[in-house]
């Protein structure tokens, strides 16, 4: 099958929705660590740590993409240590945190086994579309929630770039898959919702904080 845009071109997006999301990771980490919670939800770092294990010892991808793969793997699993460090504040009424922990890992790694072997997908390409939805969707809920606590303006430009990158590349490995093509177009704009979310949010507590202030200057 002939692809839309020449090598080159692919492979710097695939550099660059590897390089964005990096980013976004490491920011998650960072913002996390600031605010002593954890800024990915709990259902998009099962499904994104499980992939990516699949997909880097199970069904091992191309060199660059392998690559790409470890170091995720590796941030999310700083993510998931962040988890059980602030688990109890996060989730209180679950007791058995290491069960609730692995119970939800292996009922990720089962789903996206499952969608890899149905859809004869060895490249993972729609399970890591339908995870990226699920993520964004969950971001937006994650930050109407709790507000900026664990995210930043820069993670939604992050990820949303990422997107795009990811996009267009799989755009062009398979353009005829309207799938893909539904995922990535609402992936897209559920990113700038998270975005605008997040800058409304961020406003709000200016606010709140500079009435504080007001108020203890009196």
């Amino acid at each position: 099958m002939e692809h839309l845009l020449p090598f080159p071109i692919e492979r710097l997006l695939q550099i660059g929705m590897g390089f964005f999301w990096t980013i976004t990771y490491i920011l998650i980490i960072f913002k996390g660590l600031q605010d002593r919670t954890v800024g990915m939800p709990f259902a998009s770092l099962c499904a994104n740590l499980t992939w990516e294990a699949m997909f880097s010892f199970i069904f091992p991808l191309e060199p660059l993409q392998f690559t790409i793969n470890m170091i995720w793997l590796t941030l999310d699993c700083i993510i998931l240590l962040q988890f059980i460090i602030y688990f109890r504040s996060m989730f209180p009424s679950i007791r058995y945190k290491y069960a609730f922990l692995l119970g939800s890992l292996a009922t990720a790694f089962l789903i996206n086994l499952g969608i890899t072997i149905e859809f004869h997908d060895m490249v993972g390409k729609y399970s890591a579309f339908g995870m990226n939805f699920m993520m964004s969707l969950l971001f937006i809920l994650l930050a109407l929630r709790q507000g900026t606590r664990g995210q930043s303006v820069y993670i939604g430009y992050t990820k949303w770039i990422g997107t795009f990158c990811s996009s267009i590349l799989f755009y062009s490995l398979y353009p005829q898959s309207l799938l893909l093509f539904i995922l990535s177009a609402l992936t897209f704009i559920l990113d700038v919702i998270y975005i605008i979310v997040l800058k409304h949010q961020s406003a709000k507590r200016f606010a709140f904080s500079a009435t504080n202030m007001r108020r203890a200057t009196r």
